[in-house]
């Protein structure tokens, strides 16, 4: 009895079709990177002033106490 010889199966695997980028979801992107990018900064910088302040009043050289003038001698004329 002969036999047919075997044929292989071959399947195509067809990804489904991406959604088309258009210019205004690249502009909505940077945008929103620049916010993240610009909200990061203002809090680290927030942060940092705040512990800024609360090092100088720690070590009693606050200039703004209610008992000082509130100005800084600079020491020109001596």
């Amino acid at each position: 009895m002969l036999s047919q010889p075997l044929m292989p199966l071959v399947y195509e695997v067809v990804e489904p079709t991406t959604k088309e980028t258009t210019v205004m979801d690249v502009l909505f992107g940077s945008v929103a990177m620049i916010g993240a990018v610009a909200g990061v900064a203002l809090l680290l910088g927030c942060i940092c002033a705040g512990l800024l302040i609360a090092f100088r009043r720690s070590r009693g050289r606050d200039k703004l106490e209610e008992g000082g003038d509130g100005g800084v001698r600079l020491n020109l004329n001596s």
